[in-house]
Formats: structure tokens, sequence, C-alpha cells
């Protein structure tokens, strides 16, 4: 998004941290400088704390630290004619730069792209709540004061008015990157003695694969590719554990892969599947669809409402009967007819249609 303004002419300082947080790393001076050299706009790095682990006290004092650290950098450098866009998340970062609205007159502008504290599964009830009261202190006060936001999922807009009813906020899903899918041809499906199935995550707590695995156990016409996987998911053991107990030799577990490696690893598959139990509109979602594959969407959430709306796959409960039932209602026709639907509104879903539509919202 911030290269896409720097080629409408706008003047674009972009501030992060030093710390990796899907690694939980720090970057190196080398990555650092290799960015700022690379990068079209002004990269601005704010030194942090680092944390080991996405439920911490840590993480929760890396995040104020770094939002802190932020207002203070911007108080005097932002007047009434700048415009600051912000991710949903961490919290403190809402506050904070609703704090800089007030003082200094700037608009704001919030990408409401994970919604806390829904989204954190915290499966401790006394930690849940309290994170619940600590989110609510920060959010409360401050979303009512943002200019205006975009979400990425239809859902996160309850999440916005149940702290801020006038706010207003649009809809710009997250879309596909033009750079990696543009290049991307359409292929007939053609009959074969395996279904290809892919499912592009990491195996946390929300992602739940053991009803498509419960599947595969039975049924040697599927195949099952799991990419991003690195050994560190939240469900990784439970996984693996199952697959090694019932001798599941039609699945595929690989480790992260290259952002611009994954075309070759999506364009011979003849489904995408998406097996959430939380509700979002994720990238997987639009990597499927720039990869021209209909998508098989489990539980009723924004992504299942995404794909029958636009009837390009289809969805279904987590019961494992019920998807071996779906799946094997499957035919030639009926796959390469999702897939042609997929390819007739693939292209309103490119990020640099979505980008355009996101400038109108915050110029």
């Amino acid at each position: 998004m911030a290269k896409f303004f720097v080629e409408e002419n706008e003047e674009v300082i972009y501030y992060t941290s030093n710390f990796y947080h899907a690694e939980k790393r720090f970057f190196s001076k080398q990555e650092i400088s290799e960015a700022k050299q690379s990068l079209p706009y002004d990269l601005k790095i704010l030194k942090v704390l680092d944390y080991y682990s996405n439920v911490s006290s840590r993480r929760v004092f890396s995040n104020f630290f770094f939002s802190f650290k932020l207002f203070l950098t911007l108080l005097f450098k932002v007047s009434k004619h700048d415009r600051i866009l912000l991710p949903s998340r961490p919290v403190e970062l809402i506050f904070f730069v609703a704090l800089l609205k007030r003082i200094r007159g700037v608009k704001i502008y919030l990408d409401i792209q994970d919604i806390w504290p829904d989204a954190l599964a915290i499966e401790n009830k006394r930690k849940k709540r309290v994170f619940e009261i600590y989110c609510n202190a920060y959010l409360k006060p401050s979303l009512k004061h943002y200019t205006a936001a975009i979400h990425v999922a239809p859902s996160f807009k309850l999440w916005l008015r149940r702290y801020a009813k006038e706010t207003p906020s649009s809809f710009v899903p997250l879309g596909w990157e033009n750079e990696r899918w543009s290049n991307v041809t359409l292929k007939q499906y053609e009959e074969s003695n395996v279904i290809k199935m892919v499912c592009v995550a990491q195996l946390q707590h929300q992602i739940d694969v053991m009803p498509i695995l419960e599947v595969l156990k039975n049924n040697n016409k599927l195949h099952l590719t799991i990419l991003g996987e690195d050994g560190k998911g939240e469900r990784y053991n439970d996984v693996i554990n199952y697959i090694t107990t019932n001798n599941i030799t039609n699945v595929k577990i690989l480790g992260k892969i290259d952002r611009k490696a994954m075309v070759s690893y999506l364009e011979d598959k003849d489904i995408g599947v998406l097996p959430m139990i939380t509700s979002s509109l994720p990238n997987k979602i639009f990597d499927y669809m720039a990869a021209m594959l209909p998508i098989v969407v489990l539980g009723d959430n924004d992504s299942s409402n995404f794909v029958v709306k636009n009837n390009i796959g289809w969805q279904c409960n987590f019961n494992s009967h019920d998807l071996d039932i779906l799946i094997q209602s499957l035919t030639i026709s009926i796959i390469q007819s999702k897939k042609n639907q997929v390819v007739s509104i693939r292209g309103d879903f490119s990020r640099d249609i979505l980008h355009k539509k996101i400038k109108q919202i915050i110029t």
C-alpha cells in the first residue's frame, strides 16, 4: 500500500519496529539497511523490546513502549494536513494515535485487519477477562475520534460499532498482490485419480484441519498439502500424532514458503481449503483466488459467506462426515464451473484496484 501511494505521488513515511513478530527476533542491521535502500519511501525504524510468546506481559510492555515512542516521535512532526494510516492492533497504538489527533488535529484512519481482544486466543478464562478489560480501557476512549476506517472482513465492522457508533468504515478486502499473481494462467480442470487440495496456514489454534484428515484417512482419491507450517504451530503435534497413528500417507506438510514461490506451489492444485474457526477474510482466500482455485471453507464465518456469495466454492461445517459427502459430490464440471467463476471476478480483488478505493477514502 505504501508503494502504491508513492506511485500516486504522495509523500510516505513508514514507521515500524526492529522486531520481527512472526519469528520472534530482531531484524539484523543488514536486513534493515537493505530494506531502507530498496524501498521507494522513507522507512523509520523504532527500537523496541522483544518477546517470545503471543500472549505474555512482555508483549504488552513491548506494544506499549512502541506506541508511546511513536507518539513522542510524531508529536511535533505532524500537522492537521497530514494523514496517518495504522493497523488495528496493538490497542495501545490506537490509543496514542487518537491522542495525537486530539492534540495536533491530524487525520487518522484505521485499517481493521485484526480485532482485539476478540481474535487473540487465550484459553485461561481469568487471563482472557483481564486482557478484555485491558483492551477496552484503550479502545473505548479512542475509536470514536478516528476520521474513518476500512475493514477487511464484514464482521469487523461490528467490533468497531461496539466502541464507536459514528466512525465511518468501508469494506475493502485484502485482495491479491499484482506483482506476484498477474501472470497466472487458467488451467482447465482435468479428471484425475486424485483431487489435490491445499491449505495455506500455520497450524495455530484457529486452524482446525482434523476434519479434513479424518476424510483423508478413508479416501485415497484425495491429497492435502499444508503450506506454511514450520513445526511451531499450536496444533502441529496433535496433527502429526493423528497422521502417524492412522498411517495417513496422502498428506504433505511443507514449511515456510517464500512469498514469491507461492505461485508455483498453488498453480497445480485443484481446490484451496480454509478450516478457520474464527471469523475473518484472510490473505489465503485471495491467494487461492489469485491462483484460480475454487475454495472449500469450513465453518460459518466471513470467509464462507464471501465464498458462497461470490459462488467461488463451497461451505461446510467441521463434521468430517458432511465434508466427505461434499467432496464426493464434486465432479469435473462442478469444479470447472467454480473455477471459471473465480476467474470471472478475480480482477475485482486485485490490490491495484482495492488500493484505489482506499485512496478515495483517505484523501
